[in-house]
């Protein structure tokens, strides 16, 4: 496995060529939320979650990309404004609509430019972090020949660990290894990608348009994901105390 962590890493930081383009994807659930047992369960609750996978189905997001840098964020949200507000923000967040995932693809940075309840933060690490298993698994995307790679996120938050099962569909075709959010290091532009409950899969390929200036997100304060998590613990703290 560190073998193939250096062939990613050297696939990272060179071998790019002249590489600009705008990747349009769409989102949606990869586990059905709205199902029949919910529905005969309890029905109001199996509307919310129908309402859900309606939402998620009308957000597009943008991966863009040159030689130096490459930022992924959502680019279009087709929900009405007449919908349920609660759900609506439920949805974007769910799907990282309020988040900026930028990388130097020069230095293997990775910045997180995080919206939470409490504050916008930012998280930095390697943007080759993940260790990814190869398979030789394949299917068509939009007419690619893609191979699957798995990996399990890890998700810390309040004193937790949370395994998130992570499948992405990349395409060697496409030799751009970047993703959605903060996946990216395989050989080959990423197509269709699952974190835990969610996905998104390429609606559109430009490889030609350069896209515009991509600059760093600054918003925010730098912080570990302990720091965040201790940030989060303590407003929460003082809402229930403050009732």
């Amino acid at each position: 496995m560190k073998y193939y962590q250096i062939i990613f890493f050297v696939i990272f930081i060179s071998s790019f060529g002249q590489q600009n383009g705008i990747i349009t994807y769409k989102s949606f659930f990869s586990i059905k939320q709205a199902t029949e047992e919910l529905k005969n369960q309890n029905r109001m609750w199996y509307q919310k979650e129908l309402d859900h996978e309606m939402m998620a189905q009308l957000l597009r997001f943008s991966l863009q990309f040159n030689n130096e840098a490459a930022v992924f964020t959502m680019s279009e949200n087709m929900i009405s404004d007449v919908e349920n507000q609660s759900s609506k923000r439920y949805t974007i967040g769910l799907f990282y609509g309020d988040d900026t995932f930028y990388i130097n693809r020069k230095k293997d940075t990775l910045i997180e430019q995080l919206t939470y309840s409490f504050a916008t933060l930012l998280r930095k690490r390697k943007a080759s972090f993940i260790d990814w298993n190869l398979t030789t698994e394949t299917k068509e995307i939009q007419g690619y020949k893609c191979y699957k790679a798995t990996y399990t996120y890890v998700q810390k938050w309040k004193g937790r660990e949370f395994l998130w099962p992570v499948v992405a569909w990349y395409c060697p075709e496409i030799p751009v290894p970047l993703g959605p959010t903060r996946y990216s290091g395989l050989p080959g532009l990423i197509l269709e990608l699952h974190e835990n409950e969610i996905a998104y899969v390429v609606e559109k390929i430009d490889l030609v348009t350069i896209p515009g200036k991509i600059t760093e997100p600054t918003k925010g304060e730098m912080l570990t994901d302990e720091e965040i998590n201790n940030r989060d613990r303590k407003v929460k703290e003082e809402m229930l105390n403050n009732k």
